[in-house]
């Protein structure tokens, strides 16, 4: 689910399954509104879901 919540929008979300075929894997990454649309990418907020 986007984690949407408060300030926070999703930016970007990638799937992968690198290591092990049967793990999913989900990345995502996350800001604020002002910083995606400042392009301030350094302020944005990786997460990772299993």
């Amino acid at each position: 689910m986007a984690p949407d919540e408060g300030d926070l929008v999703l930016f970007a979300q990638i799937a992968g399954q690198a290591i092990d075929y049967d793990v999913y894997t989900l990345n995502l990454i996350t800001g604020t509104r002002q910083d995606i649309a400042a392009r301030r990418y350094t302020a944005l907020e990786y997460t990772q879901q299993c």
